[in-house]
């Protein structure tokens, strides 16, 4: 009787173990091509964290960067506040009139600690690559992904965002 509660207990701890780091990316994409000029617009913020949308940009820049894409950040000047869809609509439109080929901008809807602080992080972000010319979208990618408690949020976040670009 003992040895099936142990069984019982090692299974238990065996889902919780596998459960809590959990990662789900569903993603459509075509290949792009990396020389051409990107650019990251601000994401919409549909969280409860002040600049959720505002920080996953930030990470974007600096992932899309880091792989070689071809990315300007000095076509726009972006405020540190929480952008509406109009407003990033609006942006788009901006850039259509300027030497630009693709747009990368999206949405974070989930980006927080689940428990507190020391709690596990949670993250939800869809990327969406815009050819401006034509305002097709090329490329989509949705990622949510939990963390460990020793992880940080944007540790959890750089994760998700690497998986969704090419």
């Amino acid at each position: 009787m003992r040895k099936v509660y142990l069984l019982v207990i090692m299974l238990s701890m065996g889902f919780i173990l596998s459960s809590s780091c959990s990662t789900v990316v569903n993603k459509i994409d075509s290949k792009l091509e990396k020389r051409r000029v990107f650019v990251i617009l601000p994401f919409e913020n549909n969280t409860e964290t002040p600049l959720a949308g505002i920080r996953v940009s930030s990470m974007v820049e600096g992932v899309a960067m880091s792989k070689g894409y071809n990315v300007k950040s000095d076509l726009y000047f972006k405020e540190s506040k929480d952008y509406t869809s109009t407003e990033i609509d609006n942006l788009l439109r901006e850039l259509r009139e300027k030497e630009v080929d693709y747009v990368i901008t999206g949405s974070v809807n989930e980006f927080r600690y689940k428990t507190g602080i020391d709690g596990e992080p949670a993250v939800n972000i869809v990327i969406k690559v815009i050819d401006i010319k034509s305002s097709k979208i090329v490329l989509v990618g949705t990622g949510s992904k939990t963390g460990w408690s020793h992880e940080s949020i944007t540790t959890v976040a750089q994760k998700v965002i690497n998986r969704l670009l090419p």
